[in-house]
């Protein structure tokens, strides 16, 4: 399951970073994808497909918009803003990423911090959404009870596009990997969708950071640098080789560092180290962006 929380200080400007706990692996025998589970076109069959369908009821209130399908209990109300979001999440993901999902989005709007917990496992804190991933079924997308509330803050938005990412890419996911390459390519999505000012710190060292740190105390700065990494990689090599490795690390079991040098000829230390100048204010010494 992944979760996008509220972190203080030292963020992007206006943005409210993610916080992510572990990833369900689903393994080669069983893997649930768009290739197996052919797309539904009702949200009650979508429900289905992620086991949530008693959880919601049997008159659950439901929203469909592009590629996208809100669903909440009866009494719950689902905002216009989370169904625009999600639908622009959708389009944006799979203009990206065209190995993305042909599944509809499902988004879950819960009606309290109880209902959040039902689905989820977990309080919402300080949460915003939370892509949940089990195996044997697709994954869905909770929002938490503070972005129902701010459904059209620029923050509701860009966190959408972020968990759309992770919930149309890691249907296929067959090996555990690390977080700065599934939360840096969703916060890359997610910021695409909703472009935010640059970091202001400059003494961040330039690393692949840790699980332990995308998920510490000074996870915004982890998080940031797991983003900086993707959009360099993006700017440098374009958006095709960026999204293709991406592809091969959660749908093959390839370690990390051999598909590195496959698509950017490189190994992992020397690229994280080319990010150096990007970090921070200087961002005028990176590379100079590919177009779109």
């Amino acid at each position: 399951m992944t979760s996008r929380t509220s972190l203080a200080a030292g963020t992007l400007a206006l943005s409210l970073l993610t916080g992510c706990s572990a990833l369900t692996t689903r393994s080669a025998s069983n893997p649930t994808s768009s290739s197996t589970t052919s797309p539904a076109t009702t949200p009650a069959a979508r429900m289905a497909q992620s086991g949530i369908a008693e959880k919601v009821g049997s008159q659950p209130r439901t929203q469909s918009k592009g590629g996208a399908m809100v669903v909440a209990v009866t009494n719950a109300v689902i905002p216009s803003g989370i169904v625009t979001a999600s639908e622009r999440a959708v389009s944006a993901v799979r203009g990206l990423d065209r190995h993305a999902s042909a599944n509809p989005l499902l988004v879950v709007v819960p009606r309290d911090d109880a209902d959040f917990k039902k689905y989820t496992g977990t309080e919402p804190g300080s949460q915003l959404a939370s892509t949940v991933t089990r195996g044997g079924t697709l994954p869905f997308v909770v929002v938490a009870p503070w972005t129902v509330r701010h459904a059209n803050d620029v923050t509701a938005r860009e966190t959408l596009a972020h968990e759309a990412f992770h919930a149309l890419t890691l249907e296929k996911l067959r090996e555990t990997r690390p977080l700065w390459l599934l939360e840096g390519w969703a916060e890359y999505v997610g910021q695409k969708l909703v472009p935010q000012a640059p970091h202001k710190r400059t003494d961040i060292r330039p690393h692949l950071p840790s699980d332990e740190e995308l998920r510490g105390a000074n996870a915004a700065d982890a998080y940031y640098v797991a983003f900086t990494f993707a959009r360099f990689l993006r700017d440098t090599y374009g958006n095709g080789a960026v999204m293709a490795f991406y592809t091969d690390a959660v749908t093959t079991t390839t370690d990390i560092e051999t598909l590195a040098q496959r698509h950017f000829h490189k190994g992992l230390t020397q690229l994280a180290s080319d990010i150096g100048p990007c970090l921070g204010p200087a961002l005028s010494l990176c590379p100079n962006p590919l177009p779109s």
